[in-house]
């Protein structure tokens, strides 16, 4: 369980779990438990930060390779009708579900393609509207 992977237990009061109280935990502090240490906080954040950069890696792989998996028709020659029905039997996820991969991984081809783009292209005076539109999807909320 991922909780258990971010925080090891120190004692018995601590059993390295986190999240499981029902209460809007943002604003309540844990009064059970002492603070950490400086050192022992440090430790944890870089913890946390190599989970995320795992977990940012392996959406990144996995967008590369359901983008070129459909592009191939990867179930045509396993026997699927289709992406959804591929995707249902050989990986146990919703038709929806499937198709939301898709999109996930545009997203990130596009995201990718902007940052990559380099300083010369500015988001305002771009000349290619999909770059453009592709952009605002990924970001709705930039100006």
């Amino acid at each position: 369980m991922l909780p258990h992977a971010l925080v090891q237990p120190s004692g018995a009061q601590d059993d390295g779990v986190v999240g499981e109280q029902n209460e809007d935990q943002e604003h309540v502090a844990d009064p059970v438990r002492p603070l950490l240490s400086a050192a022992r906080a440090r430790e944890v954040t870089a913890r946390l930060r190599e989970a995320m950069d795992d977990v940012r890696r392996s959406v990144a792989v996995l967008a590369a390779r359901v983008r070129d998996a459909p592009a191939a028709r990867v179930w045509a020659p396993l026997g699927y009708n289709d992406w959804a029905s591929f995707c249902e039997t050989a990986f146990g996820i919703s038709r929806a579900q499937a198709y939301r991969l898709l999109d996930v991984a545009r997203s990130l081809a596009a995201i990718h393609d902007a940052v990559t783009a380099g300083t010369e292209t500015s988001r305002t005076r771009d000349s290619d509207p999909a770059a453009v539109a592709a952009l605002a999807t990924a970001c709705p909320s930039a100006p």
